[in-house]
C-alpha cells in the first residue's frame, strides 16, 4: 500500500453524484475489522456479476468508505472497480486501505 504521504483520493465527484470505477483499494476504511461470512458473501455477489441493491457511500474529501466495507473488500481482491455514492458524512478513517483490514 501507498505511504500516505503518497494516496490520493481517488473520488473526485461532488457529494449527491454516483462516481463508477474507483479503484477500490484506494478507499479508506472507517471501521476496524470485517466480518469473513459478509465478506465471502460480498464475494460470491461480485464474482457472480450480481447488482447492488443499495449504493457503496463514501466521503468525498477523504476517500473513506461510510457504508459498504465488506463489498468494497471483495471488490478489491478480485480486481474489480465500484461505483460509490459520494457523501459529505463526517466520518474518520480507521486505515490506509480496506485491505488492510482483518476478518474475524
Amino acid at each position: 500500500m501507498d505511504s500516505v504521504d503518497e494516496w490520493e483520493n481517488p473520488i473526485t465527484e461532488p457529494p449527491g453524484r454516483v462516481q463508477t470505477g474507483v479503484d477500490p483499494g484506494r478507499l479508506r476504511p472507517s471501521r476496524n475489522d470485517l466480518v469473513r461470512h459478509r465478506l465471502n458473501h460480498q464475494r460470491l455477489l461480485v464474482c457472480s456479476g450480481q447488482t447492488r441493491h443499495t449504493p457503496i457511500l463514501v466521503l468525498s474529501r477523504d476517500g473513506v468508505i461510510i457504508d459498504g466495507h465488506h463489498a468494497v473488500r471483495a471488490a478489491a481482491e478480485e480486481g474489480r472497480a465500484v461505483d460509490v455514492l459520494v457523501s459529505d458524512f463526517p466520518i474518520t478513517a480507521r486505515g490506509d486501505s480496506i485491505l488492510d483490514l482483518p476478518p474475524r
